[in-house]
């Protein structure tokens, strides 16, 4: 069986309940290469408080392993696997024939992630928006008052009457001008929203800590002409409400949103797609036809 740095004999059925990255090792790394381990020391934490362990697991014996734990102070489990036991465990899980850098293993049991070959850190700070959308899917959307402009007068809606009896197709996005916000984000829900509308989608709806009249114009700039809904989270209620405010403070910009996008029936989010850094991907128009 398995032993963690300190000899104490570890399986993955001790984490059950609790979603499990397990990292593979196959050589410790040199002194100059430890950026993604100081990073995993100092941001731990961050992956505790999504119900989120991390396992390492290597070939070396338990001494090797707790001078390795001890070198970057590690919270976490490093596990001696000298005869793959573990990677036999998981291996008919996986997709294809290689063992990827990292997976992750959700709290029924099942692998539902795995490197994809990019950067490390890059992987696993997406790994953490990954994890912060599981915990809204099949929840209620907050119902809270957001804004509208109608005819040059801002109005006042209840968040739950943009979604009920219906399936919406929502983005949020940091803030309307800026600038990949207008390059990429909305234009790309302009691009497919006939596909959006074919998929089923009864309304596409661009939200942002902004107020109304910014967003109309926005929209006027943008020449959505009443495709997309530009609706003004006015003081961050709704974005507050949902858990995604963003402190933009060093750029000017204050409190605002997340990125992100959602679809939501009939005011239950049904798929959740949240950005770990300000660019457009998983929360893009395409990614959310797929889903649709």
């Amino acid at each position: 069986m398995p032993t963690n740095q300190y000899g104490i004999p570890t399986t993955l059925a001790d984490n059950a309940g609790h979603h499990v990255v397990v990292l593979w090792l196959d050589r410790f790394p040199p002194p100059g290469d430890s950026e993604i381990w100081n990073w995993l020391r100092e941001d731990y934490t961050e992956f505790t408080a999504r119900n989120t362990k991390i396992i390492t697991v290597t070939r070396q014996n338990t001494t090797a392993n707790q001078q390795f734990s001890d070198r970057f102070e590690l919270f976490f489990d490093v596990l001696s696997d000298p005869d793959d036991q573990l990677i036999a465990e998981l291996k008919p899980k996986l997709s294809g024939t290689t063992i990827p850098e990292f997976c992750l293993i959700n709290p029924a049991g099942r692998v539902v992630k795995w490197s994809l070959g990019r950067p490390l850190k890059t992987e696993l700070e997406d790994l953490l928006s990954y994890l912060d959308s599981r915990h809204l899917i099949g929840d209620q959307v907050p119902d809270v008052n957001v804004f509208e402009l109608v005819e040059q007068v801002p109005q006042v809606i209840r968040s739950e009457t943009l979604f009920s009896s219906q399936q919406v197709v929502l983005f949020g996005v940091p803030g309307a001008y800026t600038p990949t916000c207008s390059a990429k984000h909305l234009p790309g829900f302009l691009d497919h929203y006939d596909d959006l509308r074919s998929r089923g989608a009864d309304s596409v709806i661009c939200i942002a800590v902004n107020d109304p009249f910014v967003m109309d114009a926005w929209g006027q700039a943008q020449e959505v002409k009443g495709r997309i809904r530009m609706v003004a989270d006015g003081d961050g209620s709704f974005t507050r409400a949902m858990g995604l405010t963003l402190d933009l403070g060093v750029f000017g910009l204050g409190k605002r949103s997340k990125r992100y996008a959602m679809i939501v029936d009939d005011g239950v989010i049904r798929h959740f797609n949240v950005e770990a850094g300000p660019f457009v991907g998983s929360s893009s128009a395409a990614d959310m036809l797929a889903l649709l």
